[in-house]
């Protein structure tokens, strides 16, 4: 299992922290299989209050992630009202990343 650390949970209701719990273990095998060695993943919830703009219980979610793996890095940000869209988003970005990554060092081993 990878060590997850969580912060600004305290936000969420429980069907957001169910719908993560779900997402987050789907999300978590693609990006294994594509990272060995993770060390940790961080994710950092942050709401944001814009009255009066679509209703006064909108909130705007920030969602960032930062995922270490062999001593190096990969983060993802994102913004949204949705929060089930945001986690798909932000692990998508982690997931591309990685990709990236990778093909990247590829092309550089063999010229």
């Amino acid at each position: 299992m990878i060590p997850l650390e969580t912060i600004g949970f305290d936000v969420l209701n429980e069907k957001d922290k169910k719908d993560f719990q779900k997402i987050f273990s789907e999300y978590s095998r693609k990006i294994q299989r594509r990272l060995k060695n993770i060390e940790s993943i961080r994710i950092h919830i942050k709401e944001h209050d814009y009255k009066g703009e679509i209703s006064d219980k909108s909130k705007k979610l920030s969602i960032h992630v930062l995922v270490i793996y062999s001593g190096k890095t990969i983060e993802a940000d994102v913004y949204d009202w949705d929060f089930r869209r945001a986690l798909h988003k932000v692990f998508r970005k982690i997931e591309q990343a990685a990709e990236h990554a990778f093909h990247t060092s590829d092309q550089h081993k063999n010229p």
